[in-house]
């Protein structure tokens, strides 16, 4: 999780800087004395290191699936239905704005600024959808009958947590897609609202120069949630 520096004024805006010009200076002298070697690691650490890049339709596609597994190894009963009124962040996503931030060094002082610049043709890609009318005994049953099925299909399943409205379970998938990102699942039940969500997400993402973006700079051609099949296809 990327840590917020809170900035909290002048004083503290200039420690911060002092910090990490001093830690540039160090890394610089460390790469003249330790010849090239070592200066080839201070590049990297002042330019940083490149984000992943994957096809950004081919992971979309591949967390609608994530999604689908997550579905089938809950075995909800029969006669839930898709929320009918979806979060923002429901079907297939790509976040461009505030989550991928340029890396290294020479980016620091900018990142420090909530408006600094976001890591061109660079996204973190999900898939979610928002089930209705789930009971509090219904996400008891699901949740225990999912970390049993996932658990024996190699996934990581953690703790349940207190995150938002209510709780959630946090997946780790026994494999990687494509572009071997870093991927995250998640069921979440809100016990007001009586919804439940399921969501996989990947790490920061690049885009492959040949990818199709709008003027923002967002990825087009992405594919349209299809998960959990059945629910959707009775629709």
């Amino acid at each position: 999780m990327t840590k917020r520096v809170r900035k909290d004024g002048r004083g503290r805006r200039t420690a911060l800087r002092g910090a990490m010009l001093t830690a540039a200076v160090a890394a610089g002298v460390l790469g003249v004395v330790g010849g090239e070697a070592v200066a080839e690691d201070w590049a990297g650490v002042w330019d940083g290191k490149p984000y992943p890049v994957a096809d950004p339709v081919a992971v979309a596609a591949h967390l609608d699936a994530r999604t689908q597994s997550v579905y089938d190894a809950l075995a909800l009963p029969p006669g839930l239905t898709l929320s009918s009124e979806p979060d923002i962040d429901d079907g297939i996503t790509a976040r461009i704005y505030g989550v991928c931030r340029p890396r290294g060094l020479a980016h620091a002082l900018e990142n420090l600024n909530d408006g600094g610049a976001d890591q061109p043709r660079t996204a973190v890609l999900g898939a979610r959808f928002t089930l209705a009318g789930v009971t509090g005994a219904q996400w008891t049953e699901a949740l225990d009958r999912a970390r049993r099925t996932l658990a024996a299909q190699g996934w990581t399943v953690g703790a349940v947590d207190d995150f938002g409205h209510g709780p959630r379970l946090a997946l780790t998938p026994p494999a990687t897609g494509p572009g071997a990102l870093a991927e995250t699942a998640s069921v979440g039940f809100d016990p007001v609202g009586h919804t439940l969500v399921v969501m996989a997400a990947t790490e920061c993402a690049s885009y492959p120069g040949s990818t199709p973006v709008d003027a923002l700079g967002m990825p087009t051609g992405l594919p349209t949630a299809t998960a959990p099949t059945g629910l959707r296809a009775a629709r």
